[in-house]
């Protein structure tokens, strides 16, 4: 099965997650804006922390966040309560790649095994990412990332056979992943020193994008609460993972 997945997320990070499979509904707490002001020692010794393990740049400990609907869709076999904790984890680790894609070296980031085994995320899950921060950086450019846009994501069962497969291509399934509903518009070009922009992909406005996510949630010392991608699938790869996406 082909890995055909490209992120190119929008910021997804949810001031309120809202459980949609009944009357379970959950919020999480409103962070407090992030600070312009000097960073305080907790901040700079989180940092450093942070680079101790090779993370690097440093994000916000507290991000921008948007609202976003999170669906239970596993017909029971995870509880509301649970699936809107797991949401919530899901979103922070795409609050968390909308920040990187917009820093001139996000691609460390990305790659520093914080939100996904480093191999897997240069195959599969950030694959084009890497290449565009790669390209800019031969041409003396800036990359840009315009990420697609969410509007809800859904916690599905992944079959027994689909996590074969997806062993098979290398990654790490789980046996819940997200159905992310986006779509475009979408782009990810750099621009080099001359004021040439150069496409490397672009997604039409309203054009279908989900993606099925495989994961878990871990947390993280530094980064809190947030889903760990063990790989992922576009929906509209193969008749298999369509099914299990509901698309």
């Amino acid at each position: 099965m082909a890995n055909v997945a490209i992120r190119l997320f929008t910021l997804l990070a949810a001031c309120a997650v809202v459980v949609a499979c009944g009357s379970a509904a959950a919020t999480a707490k409103h962070p407090l804006p992030a600070s312009s002001a000097t960073p305080d020692a907790a901040a700079v010794a989180r940092c450093q922390q942070l680079a101790q393990r090779h993370v690097t740049p440093c994000p916000p400990a507290n991000l921008a966040l948007e609202h976003i609907a999170i669906h239970n869709g596993t017909h029971g076999a995870v509880g509301d309560a649970i699936a809107g904790e797991e949401g919530a984890a899901y979103l922070r680790e795409h609050a968390l790649y909308d920040w990187a894609v917009r820093q001139p070296n996000g691609d460390a980031f990305l790659m520093s095994g914080a939100l996904v085994p480093p191999e897997t995320g240069r195959t599969n899950i950030f694959r084009a990412e890497i290449k565009l921060f790669e390209d800019a950086r031969a041409a003396d450019g800036s990359p840009h990332v315009q990420p697609l846009i969410t509007t809800d994501a859904t916690l599905v069962a992944v079959p027994a056979a689909l996590q074969d497969a997806a062993r098979r291509d290398g990654l790490q399934p789980s046996p819940y992943a997200w159905v992310d509903n986006q779509a475009g518009p979408g782009r990810a070009w750099y621009q080099t020193p001359d004021g040439v922009a150069h496409d490397e992909v672009r997604i039409a406005d309203g054009q279908p994008h989900p993606i099925l996510v495989f994961g878990q949630v871990e947390q993280d010392p530094e980064l809190g609460s947030l889903w760990f991608v063990g790989g992922e699938y576009g929906c509209l790869a193969s008749i298999e993972v369509r099914d299990v996406c509901g698309v």
